[in-house]
């Protein structure tokens, strides 16, 4: 009637498993329908052990309510003085049953749905999942396999982050990247890297330099604070991304920007009374550089046009690259957004 035995997820061998949708890992779970007797549910749940919830559902297949095991064996089984089996052994299910506490489409990501359910109620925060398919029930994804999920996303996104600044590397951009696209949100991606971080580097030392790297994540990750709408990565070295939605991706680039430059005095020193600093080029030659500044160069998705990550990519690097050269013309940070449609 029921098997509970899931397949083990090896996230090691296939992280990819996180784009899987969560119908993929749904047990066949039998339901039981509104008018099913009470001493029915309670059988079910005697004789499966490892059977945490069952579906409740009209003669339509819909769900419409949920026995949760404890609950169910504690307030309507033994009851408050112990009598509950004999008193509600013959009710109907729909006299007891939960609402659902939470029910998923079938299609739904593996990684959407390790998320959506960290945002539960407390008192419904280990109930299993109920999954649906064209809004009828198709089985249940019992709440450990999901906990498993939350967990090993954690564990590879940790092992990803970049070690300086701790924020999410390239594969949680692309991922992100590409949920957005999927799920078809809007958004702008801003590209933000240190204008001549190198002749800075080899001029101040690479400790100057890493406090460079850690203020400027510290900066984004502020910024990105209680705000699920903004997400904020380290690609590497002086290359940063921020994914936000369309209307603020400029504004948000003027107060990193702000932000930045306030703490010139401390990344140059008696240097930023100067205003410029003497260093070597890419050619090896002396040269004045200005002082440090910022290059931020946007892509916007607010039309949906763009249908990959590497569809962007190629986007970027255009967009990226007229960036520079306005910031090279102006010797100071710059905003540049394409305004193009694709």
């Amino acid at each position: 009637m029921s098997n509970c035995e899931v397949k083990p997820i090896n996230f090691e061998l296939e992280p990819s498993i996180l784009d899987h949708s969560i119908g993929t890992i749904a047990i066949k779970i039998e339901p039981m329908y509104k008018n099913t007797k009470i001493l029915d549910a309670f059988l079910r749940f005697m004789n499966d052990e490892r059977l945490g919830l069952i579906p409740v559902i009209e003669e339509n297949d819909v769900v419409i309510g949920q026995i949760q095991r404890n609950r169910f064996l504690e307030n309507v089984v033994l009851g408050k003085f112990g009598y509950g089996i004999h008193l509600n052994s013959k009710k109907c299910l729909c006299e007891v049953m939960e609402i659902p506490s939470f029910v998923i489409d079938y299609n739904i990501s593996l990684e959407e749905a390790s998320l959506m359910i960290q945002k539960r109620n407390i008192m419904h925060l280990y109930d299993d999942l109920i999954v649906t398919e064209n809004n009828k029930y198709y089985g249940i994804v019992p709440i450990h396999v999901l906990l498993e999920v939350v967990a090993k996303r954690s564990i590879i996104l940790a092992k990803e982050s970049n070690p300086l600044t701790g924020l999410p590397g390239n594969w949680a951009i692309q991922r992100e990247v590409e949920r957005r696209i999927r799920l078809k949100i809007p958004f702008d991606v801003c590209y933000i890297d240190i204008n001549h971080f190198k002749p800075y580097n080899d001029y101040y030392g690479f400790e100057k330099g890493d406090t460079v790297i850690f203020s400027l994540g510290n900066i984004l990750l502020d910024l990105s604070k209680n705000n699920n709408e903004i997400f904020v990565g380290h690609i590497g070295g002086d290359d940063f991304i921020i994914i936000c939605p369309p209307e603020i991706s400029e504004s948000l680039c003027a107060s990193i920007i702000k932000s930045f430059e306030e703490l010139l005095p401390v990344f140059h020193g008696e240097d930023f009374i100067k205003g410029y600093y003497i260093s070597k080029n890419r050619k090896g030659e002396q040269e004045i550089f200005s002082l440090l500044s910022l290059t931020c160069a946007i892509v916007s998705n607010k039309t949906g046009k763009i249908s990959s990550f590497a569809h962007l990519a190629s986007i970027a690097s255009e967009v990226k690259s007229e960036a520079k050269k306005l910031a090279r013309i102006n010797k100071t940070s710059v905003i540049f957004k394409d305004r193009r449609t694709y």
